[in-house]
């Protein structure tokens, strides 16, 4: 079993970030994925998690080197983590869900409309933690086959 925290939009709040990183810590989660607009933030979280972290660029962490997606495999899924913003997420998830498939993935990652969010379209499960900002992160439990997404508050 793996359990990822999943966090985005952190927007320069080192309030709720330090919040998540007494969260992450204390659950001890395989690794956590941070889906941009916060590069500071994540930096941060770096160099303190007790696990891997896992960062992409936002439409806000203009000036970036770091890449806007990333694949990885856990428990036989294969996750695709985006901001979502190259997507068109804000007008709707099938272009995502299209390109994850493309890919080989079957759960999407994303973030960038602030807003909770765990449904699948068609095949992939698509994720949205909303804004730790707002204190909101989600925890993603992969048991084999199962998948199971939770959208949590801090």
């Amino acid at each position: 079993m793996v359990r990822l925290g999943v966090i985005s939009d952190t927007h320069q709040s080192r309030f709720w970030t330090e919040r998540f990183l007494d969260v992450a810590n204390r659950e001890k989660f395989d690794a956590v994925f941070h889906l941009g607009d916060g590069e500071s933030e994540a930096r941060w979280l770096s160099r303190r998690l007790k696990m891997p972290l896992q960062f992409v660029a936002g439409n806000c962490d203009m000036f970036s080197k770091v890449g806007r997606e990333v694949f990885a495999s856990y428990e036989g899924h294969r996750i695709l983590a985006c901001h979502g913003h190259l997507h068109d997420v804000k007008w709707g998830l099938d272009q995502l869900s299209y390109y994850a498939e493309e890919h080989g993935a079957d759960i999407a990652l994303y973030g960038h409309t602030h807003e909770a969010a765990a449904e699948y379209v068609g095949k992939v499960l698509m994720l949205n933690p909303g804004a730790l900002m707002r204190g909101r992160y989600a925890v993603l439990t992969l048991d084999g086959t199962r998948v199971i997404p939770a959208l949590l508050e801090l």
